[in-house]
């Protein structure tokens, strides 16, 4: 017998057992009828529609414009990165790219790309959208420039489905920085028809098709993605700045998800038979930063007469409701390189009034954005009144902040922020490094950035740690920022809810959410 009827008499064979399965099936859904979802009653029902609510707003589509929390659950849904991070693994895992090499020194990245890949305009993705998103990158004044320029050359198409990247210097991290959203791969021919929406265009299981700045973003599933689908129709990212006013939605059905319930109405959360509260331990530090390039920021006695007058305990309790550990450094406390040697500001009205008396400045104005910051800079008000220091508090719109905080503009004397660390120990370049809107201390210091440069840069495991050791002493040292909390992250969700992978530095991954009915 010829290969060719071998061929035939198998086919048929297998075909015969597909329609015998299908018919078993088929058998089963009639007796028992359809669900919306058009699987049988039997099997689980989910929701076509999930709405998440948050109290930070969304301001763009544009994965390369901003880095932050919140924009970052946005573009793990609408767009892809080369490669993502496993943090419950610690490990690296093909997306875009399905492997990828170094060469001997360090200096070069090759990547190989899947090929069945297409942007939600339909236009296919190959290695020149590779070329195009990371040149884009570096060409625009944004937080995600200050993670490229510097440390890429320059990007070479080897053919259709692969890339090399050639470094400028040597980052041991460089994968790390992309695996982050800001690294997302954008289509040229979808920005040059609009510069606005165009960025919104990704390879992702979610399209983008409503975004109204400070109050939601709304997407449909992607048909045509290329990585595993989902029931759900509709996803909804929606702000809701009231923390009381986000779990009301969530009891009454509006939302599905509820970041940061107020600690308070937890209780209610938990005696909710439909509800269910999640607890995380955060790599989420809260922290006051100085504008050091000028005004009463810059003065280090002040800085230091502040550090030693804060009741830090009060902050914890009056700020994060007892839900947060205090911080010594202001390093993620799982972020390669911690260190906390030095111990912690010590609380002595004495040696923080002797501070201010050498300082040229007695009043001070802190900046915030929400009702927790607002709390802890009402307990720094109070503190920093016992050594004759007057604290004024201006409450911002987050947008607001964000604009009057950036590097090279910024405005603000003083304000709190809060910081998800992610793993990786060159994620201390955001917020200490020059350029990097994350860098609310506007800090400059010679020394640090020859730290963070030798820290990317160098390969003995030991030796990075001294390093960054050091830029965390000196921190201490100078009080650029002084190290309040590391909170405790709190999610109350509709206890339907699965698929969300919640990760300590809440960039949540929301992509393949799903609530069953």
């Amino acid at each position: 017998m010829d290969n060719e009827d071998t061929k035939r008499r198998k086919n048929m064979r297998k075909l015969f057992v597909v329609l015998i399965c299908l018919s078993i099936v088929s058998a089963f859904a009639f007796a028992g009828g359809a669900s919306e979802q058009g699987t049988s009653s039997g099997e689980v029902q989910y929701k076509e529609s999930v709405v998440c609510a948050d109290g930070s707003q969304i301001t763009t589509g544009d994965p390369q414009m901003i880095n932050n929390l919140q924009h970052n659950r946005l573009f793990k849904c609408s767009h892809n990165t080369l490669v993502s991070y496993d943090s419950a693994n610690a490990e690296y895992l093909p997306e875009l790219a399905t492997s990828w090499e170094w060469n001997a020194d360090l200096t070069e990245l090759t990547l190989k790309l899947r090929e069945d890949v297409v942007f939600h305009n339909g236009e296919k993705f190959t290695a020149a959208d590779v070329k195009y998103s990371y040149e884009r990158i570096m060409g625009l004044n944004s937080t995600a420039s200050s993670k490229f320029v510097g440390i890429l050359d320059h990007v070479e198409v080897i053919d259709d489905y692969t890339v090399k990247l050639v470094m400028a210097n040597v980052n041991v991290d460089w994968l790390d920085t992309l695996a982050l959203p800001l690294a997302s791969i954008v289509n040229q021919k979808a920005i040059e028809a609009d510069e606005l929406k165009g960025p919104w265009v990704g390879t992702g299981l979610w399209v983008i098709t409503e975004l109204e700045e400070g109050d939601h973003v709304k997407m449909v599933k992607n048909d045509n993605y290329w990585g595993e689908q989902t029931p759900t129709r509709e996803l909804e990212l929606r702000y809701i700045p009231e923390a009381s006013a986000r779990l009301i939605a969530l009891q009454n059905g509006e939302v599905d998800v509820c970041i940061s319930p107020a600690s308070t109405e937890e209780a209610f959360v938990e005696e909710d038979p439909n509800l269910e509260l999640i607890r995380l331990a955060g790599s989420t530090c809260c922290y006051f930063a100085f504008n050091t390039s000028k005004g009463p920021g810059a003065d280090e006695n002040l800085r230091l007469a502040l550090a030693h007058c804060i009741n830090y305990d009060d902050i914890i309790l009056g700020a994060a409701s007892g839900q947060g550990t205090r911080a010594v450094t202001n390093w993620g406390p799982a972020t390669f390189g911690y260190y906390d040697g030095f111990g912690d500001y010590t609380f002595d009205l004495e040696l923080a009034k002797q501070y201010l008396a050498k300082s040229e400045y007695k009043t001070l104005t802190i900046s915030v954005k929400d009702s927790a910051r607002l709390r802890a800079a009402q307990i720094i008000q109070a503190n920093a009144k016992e050594i004759g220091l007057t604290i004024n508090i201006e409450e911002l719109e987050p947008a607001a902040l964000t604009k009057k905080s950036a590097f090279k503009t910024a405005e603000h004397e003083s304000m709190l922020y809060t910081l998800g660390w992610n793993s990786y120990g060159d994620d201390a370049s955001r917020p200490y490094g020059v350029g990097s809107n994350t860098n609310k201390a506007t800090l400059s210091d010679a020394r640090v950035q020859e730290l963070l440069e030798l820290g990317r840069s160098t390969t003995d495991k030991a030796t990075r740690e001294k390093y960054y050791a050091e830029i965390q002493t000196l921190n201490h040292e100078h009080a650029w920022y002084i190290p309040l909390y590391y909170s405790e992250l709190t999610m109350a969700i509709n206890k339907g809810v699965s698929g969300v992978i919640w990760e300590g530095h809440q960039s949540h991954d929301y992509s393949n959410i799903v609530v069953t009915l």
